[in-house]
């Protein structure tokens, strides 16, 4: 039975096109500026809020200003335009070209879609668009041979299974940006991205650099601020534009309450933030590592106690060959419980840097130290009276450059006065460890064996929350689950949790989950405080 209530008339649509005063900002930075000045423009929004037309009509406006100032000689403006893959251009970007082609806006594609160009009403070219996707991580090397005077990128952060985002190599291109008579302007127009994403360190880096011939900027918008604009100019005008203005701003309601009911349906909360509500969040991409991780029951509520008694574990990454090490501090009972204390990772240093900067410093803190009068890399005098046990990467046992009796081990046993124990070398003992470790039931009042402490951790949680990932392959869809293509996608995350994974694999090895441990007849030992009260 058809509903007599259902409309039969197309979409509404926005009667001109109007930008809100977040977009106009935009626009107008784009625009304005010293002449030798580059700028790095930011337009953040939710999904459908019209950050696209807002880059595709600034560029048209910066080539309009150009020739009001009788530069028309420097037209057309060359635009590079980058999208993670060919495919998201197609579904996203050029459907939102092909769109306003539709409103009125003079483009023309051409070369199979792989251009486009704007004319202005005399007939002069103002802007020319060339449209790259990234499929292959190496294809950001094709930008450095291209001139433009805009470098516009396009979604930069990932959004799940439906996009990968752009890697940081993208930024090459901005170094194409040298098109003669026009200002310098690299756009980024995205949904909110990860809160730990490179788009977001490139801006602190500029900011703290304060270079006067790169400035960066960022306009974000609100969620559902389209149809707010819609609505105030539906009370501007009157008759059938105002109606027209009203049933955009219900329209586009109508969609971001959809977006919002599905994604929350399937249980995609960070999806739903990200792209309905606009906030900078984690997004969830591929398959998490350690699937078994929850934040509820892994991280404890309060800092966790150590036992004067137990011997301090320290789970070791090599860092090789990227000169990423990692430490991961623990105490131990097995078969019964492990509890995570601390864990740190380095960037860019050796390993002898790393001890002294950071893991010498972090057992200061807390007074993890060994007794007095051991020989080790500590100050004289120390009192903590803390056994040690190191176990890692067996990679650590590798000779280093030249010399065949250096390595990695030797230098953590020389700096820290311990001897080092290898963990497992293959991956399906380390990730069936991983696996198994952490779904494990705690005892009592502990809710699972695992407990992470939440104040030293920060790097390690959000790993295991997510950051550590199997990658999805683009064109089948399915899920890449070696250990190669999971350090590759997750950078920095993966050096801790590799970390847990050989304590885990030597402590608490995948068989024995199938054991039903008894609790301990020997009575716990007292806690003290980090502080060693």
């Amino acid at each position: 039975m058809t509903d007599p209530s259902w409309p039969h008339s197309a979409p509404a649509t926005a009667p001109q096109y109007v930008p809100s005063k977040t977009v106009e900002d935009f626009i107008w930075s784009v625009v304005e500026g010293p002449p030798l000045e580059h700028r790095l423009l930011i337009l953040q929004g939710p999904r459908g809020e019209g950050k696209t037309t807002g880059g595709l009509v600034a560029c048209v406006a910066l080539a309009e200003d150009l020739r009001a100032k009788g530069l028309a000689s420097v037209l057309p403006v060359k635009v590079g335009v980058v999208r993670d893959t060919w495919i998201n251009l197609q579904r996203t970007t050029l459907a939102s070209f092909e769109e306003n082609k539709q409103k009125g806006m003079p483009i023309e594609f051409f070369e199979g879609g792989h251009e486009a160009s704007i004319m202005g009403a005399d007939g002069l070219e103002l802007c020319h668009f060339w449209f790259f996707g990234l499929d292959r991580p190496d294809d950001a090397d094709k930008l450095q041979g291209f001139t433009c005077g805009v470098y516009w990128l396009e979604e930069v952060a990932p959004a799940a299974s439906l996009a990968t985002g752009i890697p940081d190599t993208a930024m090459i291109g901005t170094t194409s940006v040298r098109q003669a008579g026009v200002p310098k302007r690299t756009l980024v127009t995205m949904n909110p991205p990860d809160d730990d994403h490179w788009i977001l360190k490139v801006e602190k880096f500029l900011e703290e650099q304060n270079i006067r011939e790169v400035r960066c900027k960022r306009f974000s918008m609100g969620p559902g601020e389209k149809s707010a604009h819609f609505e105030d100019l539906a009370r501007q005008t009157t008759g059938e534009e105002s109606l027209a203005w009203q049933m955009a701003a219900d329209e586009f309601d109508a969609y971001r309450t959809a977006n919002q009911v599905f994604l929350q349906a399937i249980g995609r909360g960070d999806l739903e933030a990200r792209l309905v509500r606009g906030e900078v969040g984690f997004a969830q991409v591929g398959e998490a590592v350690v699937p078994p991780f929850s934040k509820v029951l892994h991280v404890s509520k309060t800092p966790l106690p150590v036992y004067q008694g137990l011997e301090i574990l320290r789970f070791w990454d090599s860092g090789t060959p990227n000169l990423h090490p990692a430490v991961v501090f623990a105490q131990a009972k097995p078969p019964y419980w492990l509890n995570i204390l601390a864990s740190r990772t380095g960037e860019n240093v050796g390993i002898l840097e790393f001890i002294r900067e950071q893991v010498v410093p972090l057992q200061h803190k807390y007074g993890w130290l060994p007794p007095k009068g051991t020989k080790d890399g500590f100050a004289k005098g120390a009192r903590g009276g803390f056994r040690f046990r190191d176990i890692g990467d067996p990679a650590c046992l590798i000779p280093e450059g030249t010399s065949s009796q250096r390595t990695v081990a030797l230098a953590i046993q020389e700096a820290l006065g311990t001897a080092f124990e290898p963990g497992p070398q293959d991956w399906t003992s380390r990730r069936e460890a991983l696996l198994a470790g952490f779904a494990r039931p705690g005892k009592g009042d502990r809710p699972r064996m695992i407990q992470v402490d939440p104040e030293e951790n920060d790097v390690l949680i959000r790993a295991l929350a997510g950051r550590f990932h199997y990658p999805k392959d683009h064109a089948t869809g399915r899920i890449v689950g070696t250990i190669v293509a999971a350090k590759r996608v997750s950078g920095i995350y993966s050096h801790t949790v590799d970390c847990v994974g050989y304590g885990l694999g030597v402590l608490f090895p995948a068989e024995e989950w199938a054991k039903t441990p008894r609790a301990p007849r020997t009575p716990t030992p007292a806690p003290t405080s980090w502080m060693g009260a």
